[in-house]
């Protein structure tokens, strides 16, 4: 009995120091990932200014986009399924297909009304560091779209090229 309460004991013990292990790698990761976007890619924006660029965009912005997300996903599940329902005939699904793209306007469109108002509310040196930042994230980022590298596959291209250039590069 006494051996078995041990043994417990020891494997609880082993359990909280790996949690708190994972916590402090965590910890570790993010805030190395946070110093890497300040110091390579926007130099104008502190941490800080991140934190409080994301408090200001209001909760009823992030669910419509959250909502559309959601509906985006459905569509294109919906369309996957006619496509596989009738292969090598896309006149089915043709009126989904059309769906779809009018959702992904939608989100578009409510992602950019979301980004306009966040520079409107900034300073001119920080919103030329924002978008600075925004064009860095979108176009060059590791992982930033299908895991294909610098570009993230979306035709950005290596780092120095495609619509991020910047003169002088």
């Amino acid at each position: 009995m006494k051996r078995a309460f041990f043994v417990g004991l020891l494997v609880f013990s082993l359990l909280v120091n790996a949690s708190v292990g994972v916590v402090i790698a965590r910890h570790w990761w993010h805030e190395k990932k946070y110093n890497a976007i300040e110091s390579t890619e926007c130099p104008a924006l502190s941490r800080e200014d991140l934190q409080k660029i994301s408090k200001n965009w209001s909760g009823e912005t992030k669910m419509g986009i959250m909502k559309t997300r959601r509906e985006l996903q459905s569509k294109r599940a919906e369309v996957l399924d006619l496509i596989a329902s009738n292969p090598g005939n896309l006149k089915p699904a043709q009126s989904a297909i059309h769906e779809l793209i009018n959702l992904r306007a939608v989100l578009e469109s409510q992602i950019l009304e979301r980004i306009s108002q966040t520079m409107a509310s900034l300073p001119h040196e920080k919103r030329m560091a924002f978008l600075e930042f925004l064009k860095h994230k979108t176009c060059r980022m590791k992982g930033s779209g299908r895991g294909i590298g610098p570009g993230g596959g979306r035709g950005c291209g290596p780092p120095g090229e495609g619509p991020c250039k910047e003169p002088g590069m």
